[in-house]
């Protein structure tokens, strides 16, 4: 398999609209000044040059914030009418253009999760169906610390093809025999990489890298042994005072996943439906349990979980941590809580 190949950017349409003959298009748009990731039915409505990212990250597509599981209905004492979207999901693929680096590292970790210890037919079925084209940043934002947490900007895995602007061409790399098929099937579109390219490709990576200079790239290592020596620091009551429990953090993260179930029923109770929909561990009532009681009543301890489900305990399961340095969280945080700041002070302790 050829490793690299080149995308002349007046091919890059075509290449999209051959995609439309049997996938749903999923990328960057713009829409009275904000980005989303969403369905595009045309080129031209894709917006690969924005700065950072959308707020709600591609996870969305593949693990929607709310589905409905099933839905049911009694015809009689023994006969229970069942209807499964599953086999409606199975008939739908999907491309993802223009997601980024750190989108994809947040979708690899899901896969560990929802693929891998516990398979959930939903996320694998859609999972399974998608196409990633994944595309490098030009301009990360100030909230953009990949480099951070090594998801970017440059990926080694989970894309297809993987794009890089280079002015006059989108240099490509091929990340999976998709992503060699697609190259085969379109030789009229796409050329052979030479060395010249491929140098500046990576001169590319390193100007990005550069802009990324808020927070230095750390030992992962040392940053774990670090945060699990600090439990009981009182760092945690200092943003546990300044946090107000929103949960826009969670809902705009790429590795949040926790969720809760609830049944409906119709007026007759002979119809109803099981929906799934995301959760918070923000909220007050995320440990609430039978009887009343709650876990973490206090927002010093609710902060403290996300910080450590992202940077200690997936290390423990996982064997790596679970932020992707996307900044969402840092974006949409109304308190202005910065966890390259929380970081800083545990690295420094």
């Amino acid at each position: 398999m050829d490793e690299y190949a080149l995308l002349p950017k007046k091919n890059f349409d075509e290449l999209v609209k051959r995609f439309t003959n049997s996938f749903q298009i999923y990328g960057p748009t713009e829409k009275d000044g904000k980005f989303s990731f969403d369905i595009i039915s045309d080129p031209s409505e894709l917006r690969l040059d924005i700065s950072g990212v959308p707020i709600l990250p591609p996870k969305k597509i593949l693990f929607p914030p709310e589905e409905v599981l099933f839905t049911y209905e009694i015809i009689s004492n023994d006969n229970v009418k069942i209807n499964d979207p599953l086999d409606e999901i199975k008939k739908k693929k999907q491309v993802f253009i223009g997601i980024r680096p750190c989108d994809v590292q947040g979708l690899i970790l899901l896969d560990k999760v929802l693929m891998d210890k516990t398979p959930d037919p939903y996320y694998v079925t859609r999972r399974e169906n998608t196409i990633i084209i994944c595309i490098t940043c030009d301009n990360p934002a100030e909230y953009c610390f990949c480099n951070f947490t090594r998801s970017g900007p440059l990926i080694k895995k989970g894309f297809d093809l993987l794009l890089t602007d280079i002015e006059y061409a989108y240099f490509v790399e091929i990340g999976s025999k998709t992503g060699e098929n697609i190259v085969n099937s379109n030789l009229d579109l796409f050329q052979k990489a030479s060395k010249e390219d491929l140098t500046k490709r990576n001169r590319k990576i390193h100007e990005i890298e550069e802009k990324m200079s808020k927070i230095r790239s750390a030992n992962l290592d040392e940053l774990y042994q670090k945060i699990t020596s600090i439990f009981d620091s009182s760092l945690w009551d200092e943003y546990g005072k300044r946090c107000l429990a929103c949960g826009k953090c969670n809902f705009t993260c790429p590795t949040c996943r926790c969720f809760d179930v609830y049944d409906e029923l119709d007026l007759t109770l002979k119809k109803g439906k099981r929906t799934r929909k995301w959760d918070s561990c923000h909220f007050l009532s995320f440990t609430q349990v039978a009887g009343g009681e709650i876990f973490r009543k206090e927002r010093t301890s609710r902060v403290k979980q996300r910080i450590y489900d992202k940077y200690c305990y997936p290390v423990d399961e996982f064997g790596s941590i679970f932020c992707v340095g996307c900044g969402r969280c840092i974006q949409v945080c109304p308190a202005e809580i910065d966890v390259r700041e929380i970081l800083k002070k545990i690295i420094g302790m």
